[in-house]
């Protein structure tokens, strides 16, 4: 991993930089979170996981003004870049069905059952997150939409599995209390 650093490193200071080749060494990789993320929301989505990488390339690409530093600086980005454009198509897809069959979109640890939550609900409690604690929601983000593994992201991060774990608990504290029906 330490070859996309490097990448991103060599792009610093270009002002249309080229994340191509970042894209093509990590491809396989995005695609089987995106795959991941595309089957949670249910057959009716037409948003397959190869448009949903390429659309994520596209939206950092077009970027103004997007300096990646480091892996996790670009994981960070591509889990934000997936997020809005799952939430801009859920938010599609509401607006032509005028509320009928939304996506229903599970926030869980992976073995245990979470109550579903409509994207266009999660994506609003992710931005109360962000204005209580912007790391809680950068891990939210890391851990759901970019698939990572708690000690994927305790890498990333440079903080221990047990700091990734505790901060896993409050996110998803805080989240649920926000998505509950007293919390709306």
């Amino acid at each position: 991993m330490a070859e996309i650093t490097e990448l991103l490193r060599a792009q610093e200071g270009r002002e249309v930089p080229d994340l191509a080749p970042v894209f093509e060494r990590l491809y396989a990789d995005l695609k089987r979170i995106a795959r991941a993320r595309v089957g949670q929301l249910g057959s009716g989505d037409t948003l397959g996981a190869t448009a949903l990488v390429h659309e994520a390339f596209l939206k950092l690409s077009g970027a103004d003004s997007l300096s990646l530093t480091n892996r996790r600086h670009f994981f960070t980005c591509a889990a934000l870049a997936m997020r809005q454009i799952l939430v801009d198509n859920a938010r599609s897809a509401n607006a032509d069905k005028r509320g009928a069959g939304l996506e229903q979109v599970t926030l869980g640890q992976g073995d245990a059952e979470a109550p579903a939550v409509r994207l266009p609900d999660l994506d609003l409690a992710l931005d109360d997150l962000d204005r209580i604690n912007p790391e809680l929601r950068e891990l939210v983000e890391l851990r759901y939409f970019a698939g990572l593994s708690m000690p994927a992201i305790a890498e990333l991060r440079g903080v221990s599995l047990r700091t990734v774990a505790r901060d896993w608990e409050r996110a998803r504290s805080l989240l649920q209390v926000r998505l509950s029906s007293d919390g709306l």
